[in-house]
């Protein structure tokens, strides 16, 4: 008997066997996210793809030589273009991936109830829980650390094409390079997608949990409730706390960064890079009930998915 007991001892995997398991399944789940939704993917590359042709035919970059003397513009200046650049190229990529994570998130959990793939990945050893959170984390996760590498790529790139359009006379030359100054700026950019990471989930969260429980047309569910609940509470109330609430919950926490000493960093005398109120920002407490709310409905959507597949 104890040697059976040892034989089964010795044949049994190391403790470590179930987490490199669960890791090794997500990192598969994640990647069928991708395989699924071609457009998480496709869509930030042409856009970066656009603002390259975009970047190899401008004449400018937002003044028209006749408007300033550029050999006036101080290297404060330059570097300042150099940073503006970075935070715009960043914006238009993160523009176009929010908006398809949105169409993402609502279909994710309804498209495989709809075409009866939900049947073939219940078949296999994958939990609802483990299927429902990797969803989630290639929205709010893989999705924007891939646009910022791309947007840092990217920009290089577009910067080296300006640069050799300047050199040649053809562009002004209205942007230096600084090494420090661009990665400040890269810090930045993923601090702010970080943070949208964090405030944005609990709507991220909604849109799974809304997929996983409506029959049909989750945009319609999304959308219509919010709309007429509006003008309900406008006409029957007359106040707009909901429209202010939507309003608070897509920008709220912007207002919070760039508001610093009791003026606005973008309009007033500080400096945009570095004078941000990130400690107001990650410490508020909006930003983490809303990553409770966002834990409690994906629960629920992992809970709706359970025992719902329209079978």
């Amino acid at each position: 008997m104890n040697t059976e007991t040892a034989a089964l001892g010795a044949g049994a995997p190391p403790p470590a066997a179930a987490p490199a398991v669960t890791g090794r399944t997500l990192r598969t789940l994640i990647r069928r996210e991708f395989w699924e939704h071609t457009a998480l993917w496709l869509v930030p590359l042409i856009v970066a793809a656009a603002l390259a042709v975009v970047t190899l035919f401008a004449k400018t970059i937002g003044v028209r030589v006749n408007d300033v003397n550029i050999q006036n513009v101080d290297e404060g200046a330059r570097v300042l273009v150099l940073n503006m650049s970075q935070m715009l190229w960043v914006a238009v990529l993160y523009t176009a991936a929010a908006i398809v994570g949105a169409f993402v998130a609502l279909d994710c959990l309804y498209a495989e109830r709809k075409d009866r793939s939900i049947l073939f990945w219940k078949s296999l050893p994958v939990s609802d829980g483990l299927t429902v959170l990797s969803k989630f984390l290639v929205i709010v996760a893989v999705a924007p650390l891939g646009i910022f590498l791309l947007a840092a790529v990217g920009h290089l790139v577009a910067l080296g094409i300006w640069q050799a359009r300047a050199a040649s006379g053809a562009v002004p030359d209205v942007a230096t390079w600084n090494t420090l100054a661009w990665l400040r700026g890269e810090c930045v950019i993923l601090l702010c997608l970080i943070l949208a990471s964090l405030w944005y989930a609990p709507l991220v969260a909604a849109a799974m949990l809304l997929s996983a429980w409506v029959k049909r047309s989750p945009l319609l569910w999304a959308i219509l409730p919010l709309v007429l609940g509006c003008i309900f509470e406008l006409i029957v109330f007359h106040t707009k706390h909901l429209w202010h609430f939507l309003q608070y919950r897509s920008g709220g926490i912007w207002n919070v960064l760039t508001h610093r000493d009791g003026y606005s960093v973008i309009n007033g005398p500080g400096k945009l890079l570095h004078d941000l109120n990130w400690a107001a920002a990650f410490t508020n407490v909006d930003l983490w009930l809303g990553v409770l709310a966002a834990a409690a409905l994906l629960y629920g959507a992992m809970r709706i998915r359970r025992y719902r597949d329209d079978t």
